[in-house]
């Protein structure tokens, strides 16, 4: 049911929208660089291994704090 005595906006007036009138660019799936120093973290010496998880160097090295400590 439409009332006559609505205005209608013109088309090129300035106000705000209740939604985008304008095509944004579309989101990037995959960031514009490979995360290669992330990757090289992870690479352990020439051997091309991977690193341990920091939970089991951290639980290495609490093994060898007590080791050491006890040897006093």
């Amino acid at each position: 049911m439409s009332q006559p005595d609505t205005p209608v906006p013109v088309p090129n007036a300035t106000g705000r929208a209740l939604v985008p009138t304008e095509v944004a660019a579309p989101a990037r799936a995959a960031p514009a660089r490979p995360l290669a120093t992330f990757l090289v973290q992870l690479i352990d010496g020439p051997t091309g291994t991977l690193r341990p998880s920091r939970l089991d160097r951290s639980r290495v090295a609490s093994e060898r704090y007590a080791a050491a400590a006890g040897c006093d």
